[in-house]
Order: structure tokens, then C-alpha cells, then sequence
């Protein structure tokens, strides 16, 4: 099992529509090949975390690598992992309009066991230090 971290720049042709397609391909193409994970979304900005079986992360990377709707694609982490904190999320997706919601959803679905990379990165890539993202989740818990 392995994780991938990763954040990208969203391409100015990329409109509601063609998120909502990507969206709907990537759900479908991730319950095909047995990954899990979320795709965030900040201003012109994408923060993937994608977990699953190594050869199969690996190879769907990869398509992600090429995809024209994101660029200047930067790995954050990928390391080897015990087991997935996200197996019921095909791709769950947020934007950056309650983040708060994110970082508590994100905590449930990890069981409150939110590995520090990950728990790191999120309310980095939304601007947030730790100790504001401290407050959000306490402010919905």
C-alpha cells in the first residue's frame, strides 16, 4: 500500500464543467483500480492525497502526471503505508469554501487518525498554520 501527496496548478481553461468531468473520471477510474484519496481545490490550485496498492498508485500517477487540466505537478510525500485512511472515498472532493468541514470530514474518515503528513499539508495548502487549524476543528467538534 502507498500514499501519494501531491499539489498542482489548475489550468485557466479548466471551467465547472470540465471539473465536474474530471471529477466523475477520476472516481470511476479510481474504483477500477482499487485507489482511494480526495482532490482539494484553492484558487487556481489542486492538493491530491491518493492511496492504494503501490503498482497500480504508481501507474495511475503517472496519467496524472500528463493530465493538461493541472501542471507544475510537485510530489509532497509518497511513502509506503500500513493501510489507507480514506478506502471509502473513490475521491472525495472540497474546495475551499468551509475548511473547517474539510478538516473535520477528513479527520471522521480517518477515525481521528490523521497521519501528520497529512495533517500537515491540508490546512498548509489552505493557508492555515496549525494552531488556526486546531481552532477550526475545535470550533465543529
Amino acid at each position: 500500500m502507498r500514499r501519494i501527496i501531491y499539489q498542482s496548478v489548475v489550468s485557466p481553461d479548466l471551467d465547472r464543467m470540465e471539473l465536474f468531468r474530471l471529477l466523475y473520471q477520476a472516481r470511476a477510474a479510481n474504483e477500477r483500480r482499487g485507489l482511494s484519496g480526495l482532490l482539494l481545490r484553492s484558487d487556481q490550485r489542486f492538493l491530491q492525497v491518493l492511496e492504494g496498492p503501490t503498482w497500480k498508485l504508481c501507474a495511475a500517477f503517472q496519467t496524472i502526471r500528463r493530465d493538461v487540466r493541472h501542471s507544475h505537478v510537485e510530489v509532497l510525500d509518497e511513502r509506503s503505508v500500513p493501510e489507507r485512511i480514506f478506502s471509502n472515498w473513490p475521491m472525495r472532493y472540497f474546495d475551499d469554501s468551509d475548511i473547517a468541514k474539510v478538516l473535520n470530514m477528513i479527520s471522521a474518515e480517518a477515525h481521528g487518525a490523521v497521519p501528520k503528513v497529512v495533517d500537515e499539508a491540508v490546512p498548509s495548502f489552505f493557508g492555515c498554520d496549525q494552531a488556526r487549524a486546531n481552532q477550526l476543528r475545535a470550533h465543529l467538534a
